[in-house]
């Protein structure tokens, strides 16, 4: 099976439906978090709630675009043509990758670079964010991390590789000095760390999945 799928948009109907009870890139931060004494979070709580309820009603639930999230959705093309002329490369568009093994993991990457055997997630944060990564080498971006390494135990390589090295995380802004339009934070693999995430996934996807059968059951 092809665990590369393109050709659907992403944040379209079609995109949304193939996301419904799944494990993606943007939320795997809500996983990890830990709650005080070893007990569950409250925000992994509410994750895996909101999963559950996918899968036993088959939608996901509505949720308002921001100005701020609009504003992302509109400039990223920009961003990314951004990148690819910095670079000299060509970024390709995917809507949804397949874990290898773990039925219902996955992401939504903002684009496959093969020729470097990398991939890149774009961020639009406010100007003054942007601002800060160029003076700060990156520090807000590094709140991205888990997506990213997520991304990269989700995404094949290529070129005969089997694993993909590195994440680039850009952040954006049109209205800047052409030199400083973009910021690029490199993350590189950490195959210790996602086994670690690997781990937790199953754990968290079985106790969904044991919650929904037992539900199914209430009469």
């Amino acid at each position: 099976m092809n665990r590369i799928i393109k050709g659907i948009e992403q944040g379209s109907p079609e995109w949304m439906a193939l996301r419904i009870g799944c494990i993606g890139g943007s939320r795997i931060a809500d996983l990890l978090t830990e709650g005080r004494s070893g007990n569950e979070s409250l925000t992994k709580k509410k994750y895996k709630n909101e999963l559950i309820r996918e899968r036993l009603t088959g939608k996901k639930l509505d949720t308002y675009k921001t100005p701020a999230m609009q504003r992302g959705i509109d400039l990223e093309p920009m961003a990314r043509a951004w990148y690819e002329v910095k670079y000299n490369t060509f970024v390709d568009q995917v809507a949804i990758v397949l874990h290898p093994t773990i039925k219902g993991g996955q992401c939504s990457p903002d684009g496959l670079v093969d020729a470097t055997n990398s991939l890149i997630e774009i961020k639009i944060p406010n100007p003054e964010n942007h601002l800060d990564n160029i003076l700060t080498e990156g520090k807000q971006l590094e709140q991205y991390y888990d997506q990213c390494m997520w991304q990269l135990a989700c995404v094949p390589g290529s070129n005969g590789n089997d694993k993909r090295e590195f994440c680039d995380l850009v952040s954006y802004d049109p209205e800047m000095p052409d030199h400083l339009q973009g910021f690029v934070k490199r993350i590189y693999r950490d195959d210790e760390y996602i086994k670690m995430m690997e781990d937790k996934v199953t754990l968290f996807l079985q106790e969904i999945e044991t919650t929904v059968n037992n539900l199914k059951e209430i009469k």
